[in-house]
């Protein structure tokens, strides 16, 4: 198999940047305030899932009551640590071949605007990406309805595009309008999670790039 494709559209958080270990410290964090028991980092990857608020609600956390609550606290245990995360360690050799390629490459994550843009600046490959786009607020409800304006920003066709994420709601996400999804298997969500979803699994970046021909 071997993906012919004018533009890659990478999702953020879990994909290009090593963040799992903050999401579970700041979601610890939520809980315990609330004397709730502490999840692992296997729970956390083989249950997570968006809307977060529904992951959430299954960890005890009143979401109905608090979730404004909620969404804050965790964005502040979030920001408090994000200048520790790091890019995966192929993130830049592949952007580099994927420029040579000719291969264009955007951002699209359910990570707040704002905050994607100043994240993907300090770790200083925003010159690798014709678009960087976030969604409107900071509940991480997900970015499906945000798909179609996505596409249009992308000027290709559906064909022409390939989605790379960490989580099945990637592979949700690329389905709403049809396009190829490639999961990589060190994020979010584990392996076995994101076979289920009949999309092609691959451990690294690395390993996708060698089926990308321009």
């Amino acid at each position: 198999m071997a993906y012919t494709k004018k533009m890659i559209i990478f999702d953020w958080n879990g994909t290009l940047i090593d963040d799992v270990w903050l999401n579970l410290n700041a979601i610890n964090g939520v809980l315990e305030k609330r004397k709730l028991k502490p999840i692992t980092i296997e729970y956390y990857r083989e249950n997570f899932l968006f809307p977060v608020s529904v992951f959430y609600k299954e960890l005890g956390l009143d979401v109905e009551k608090e979730w404004d609550e909620i969404t804050k606290e965790f964005g502040n245990l979030y920001l408090s640590s994000i200048d520790k995360v790091k890019l995966f360690p192929d993130v830049v050799s592949s952007l580099e071949e994927l420029k040579k390629a000719g291969i264009e490459t955007g951002i699209f994550s359910a990570m707040e605007h704002k905050m994607l843009n100043r994240h993907v600046e300090m770790l200083r490959i925003s010159q690798y990406f014709r678009f960087i786009e976030g969604i409107e607020n900071y509940y991480a409800e997900g970015k499906t309805h945000l798909c179609k304006k996505i596409l249009e920003k992308s000027g290709y066709s559906e064909r022409e595009l390939l989605f790379v994420g960490d989580t099945c709601h990637d592979y949700e996400t690329a389905k709403t309008i049809g396009c190829d999804t490639a999961l990589i298997s060190r994020g979010h969500n584990t392996a076995e999670i994101l076979r289920n979803t009949g999309a092609p699994v691959f451990g690294s970046i690395t390993e996708l790039i060698k089926l990308i021909r321009g």
